[in-house]
């Protein structure tokens, strides 16, 4: 049982409280009722009544690490129960996805200047090392933020020198670090690379964030930042998973024919084009429509739920947000023994070929036919015509970019060579499918 005060960057917005048997509640503050703040999700509109805990739970779980595994490192580093979100949110709910911040009563974030400390090359290197095993932890440090999601990963704020910084505070991170993923060949982090370049280069700088490779991580811009004169502001953002009303665990189809997620998703931003909270309907169903064409092209069948987002502009608007998390899992390998990649049944270990979002009939990647994107349009209110014409154009673009890119890449990071060799044998693979399949106009 407990309350903490929750901020939009610092502005005080809304309390959530958990009651006797865990039962969580959300209100928003008068102040930010008066001052016509917007709805911290789109499943919370902004109100005077009280939200219980079926509406508020899988909005608490969408901050917080995912995986048996993760949790239970993170309970033993941060001696909180794995299972009890509201409690593992009140230790590591300071800096999160979005602009949203977690505070206990006694706490603010007035109360303790954010800061950043210098990250040593002993501290990086000790942290890579043990990423896997010790979340969070750096050498005699406990950096106290959340990241959704099962891989390992760190948040850092970089300078305009490139100076890596640890966060303290709910100081704001600009940065996104991932290591390898452990057992996976060849090494995934310069995988990731490559398929988020290519990807750059098809959509543009715009929908797509800069990334690279540091310290042999993979590290990307958080697209949920932004460098100001007065520091990093930070901007709301929600996935697709929580704006259908679900928890982190159902951001994959179930497997049964009824169940269809892609449709709901383009259904939502008609639906909240209609509350007028998306400005042009007609021009976010197109940018979600190229990301899930563009991931499949590029074999990144681990698309799920969590992987599609909305990024909340200034006045409240909703737009799609930039492409992100991105791995192209044709040629991976993982090591039989391993079981942390990712967790339980999750991820590019079981998700090298499997769609995690199918597109028409079509369960595996690399058998997703122009025939499939038919039906896809007829589900998601496209006429068959429109999406056979953008996957042949994006097929097209993907074929050009793609040695280009990669070749780009090896320039910077020439041990990548094997990680570029899938890449090419995958894509080249499904840019041939796309561009020769059902040639209909």
């Amino acid at each position: 049982m407990g309350t903490l005060n929750m901020y939009f960057r610092d502005v005080p917005c809304a309390r959530l409280t958990e009651g006797p048997g865990g039962a969580l509640q959300l209100q928003y503050l008068e102040s930010w009722i008066q001052e016509n703040g917007f709805p911290v999700s789109t499943r919370l509109p902004v109100s005077q009544d009280t939200y219980e805990h079926e509406q508020v739970a899988p909005f608490v779980a969408t901050f917080l690490p995912e995986g048996e595994t993760l949790r239970k490192r993170l309970e033993n580093l941060l001696h909180v129960d794995a299972a009890h979100d509201f409690g593992l949110l009140s230790v590591i709910g300071r800096e999160c996805a979005g602009a949203l911040s977690f505070w206990p009563e006694d706490e603010e974030p007035t109360n303790a200047a954010p800061r950043y400390i210098p990250l040593s090359d002993a501290e990086f290197n000790s942290w890579k090392e043990y990423a896997h095993q010790l979340p969070l932890q750096f050498p005699g440090r406990t950096i106290r933020l959340s990241l959704a999601g099962v891989q390992s990963k760190a948040a850092l704020y970089f300078d305009d020198e490139d100076e890596a910084y640890l966060p303290e505070n709910g100081a704001p991170t600009t940065h996104i670090l991932k290591p390898r993923i452990q057992g996976c060949w060849p090494n995934s982090a310069f995988v990731e690379l490559m398929t988020m370049r290519i990807a750059q280069s098809v959509l543009g700088q715009d929908r797509v964030p800069d990334s690279d490779v540091w310290r042999n991580c993979y590290r990307v811009r958080r697209f949920d930042r932004l460098r100001a004169k007065t520091g990093v502001n930070r901007l709301h953002q929600e996935d697709f998973c929580l704006a259908l009303g679900r928890m982190p665990n159902q951001k994959y189809e179930a497997g049964s024919p009824q169940e269809r997620l892609l449709r709901p998703c383009f259904d939502l931003i008609d639906a909240l084009g209609e509350r007028e909270m998306i400005r042009s309907p007609a021009v976010e169903r197109f940018r979600l429509l190229d990301q899930v064409i563009v991931n499949v092209l590029l074999h990144n069948p681990d698309a799920h739920l969590k992987n599609y987002a909305f990024l909340y502009q200034e006045d409240g608007a909703l737009e799609i947000a930039p492409l992100y998390d991105g791995l192209c899992t044709h040629g991976l390998r993982f090591e039989s023994s391993d079981a942390s990649a990712w967790d339980q049944g999750t991820g590019p270990a079981v998700h090298t070929r499997k769609l995690s979002l199918r597109i028409g009939n079509a369960e595996l990647i690399d058998r997703v036919g122009m025939e499939d994107w038919e039906v896809f349009a007829e589900e998601c209110g496209f006429t068959q015509a429109f999406v056979r014409r953008r996957v042949r154009q994006l097929a097209e673009s993907v074929g050009e970019h793609l040695q280009p890119t990669l070749d780009a890449v090896l320039e910077v990071v020439p041990t990548a060579e094997q990680a570029a060799a899938g890449i090419v044998e995958g894509v080249s693979r499904q840019v041939a499918t796309m561009s020769r399949t059902n040639q209909k106009p």
